[in-house]
Formats: C-alpha cells, structure tokens, sequence
C-alpha cells in the first residue's frame, strides 16, 4: 500500500508523460518527414524530454522521494541528449 505522498508523485509522472506523448505528436506533426522541419522536430523531442524529466524530478523532491532513486528510463534521446543514428 502506498502513501498519500507517493499516490500524488505517481500520479504526477502520470501527467507528466502524457504531456510529453503529446508534444512528441505534435512534434511528429510538425516534422511530417520534410527534412527542412528536422531540427525543429529535434529540438521539440528535446525541450519534451526536459520537461518530462524536470517535472519528474519536482514530484520525487515534493514528495520526499530522493531524487537519486527515481529511474528515468532512456528514452528517444537519454540523458538529455539528442542523438540520431543514420
């Protein structure tokens, strides 16, 4: 059973990844495969992926949960680099 605190980080996280799902399909949008549109689309992933993972962190620290133990998982672009395999 998990407390009220850790109910609203999970919670949290929840939103947290369904924002970032929505700006990837805006982003996927946007790019649509023209590859003037290729660095706006990066930097869209990029700003996404912050923001995903500094909300996350926000929710570990409210919640008393250390920052050091929450596992981000290595998405697209891990450790808040883009990387793209050609």
């Amino acid at each position: 059973m998990s407390t009220l605190l850790e109910n609203n980080f999970r919670d949290a996280v929840n939103v947290a990844a369904a924002t970032r799902q929505v700006a990837y399909a805006a982003a996927t949008a946007t790019y649509a495969g023209v590859f003037a549109n290729l660095a706006t689309y990066i930097a869209a992933l990029v700003t996404a992926d912050n923001a995903y993972y500094d909300a996350v962190q926000t929710a570990a620290t409210t919640a008393g949960i250390s920052p050091g133990v929450v596992s981000l998982p290595g998405g697209f672009m891990p450790g808040k680099t883009a990387t793209i395999v050609t």
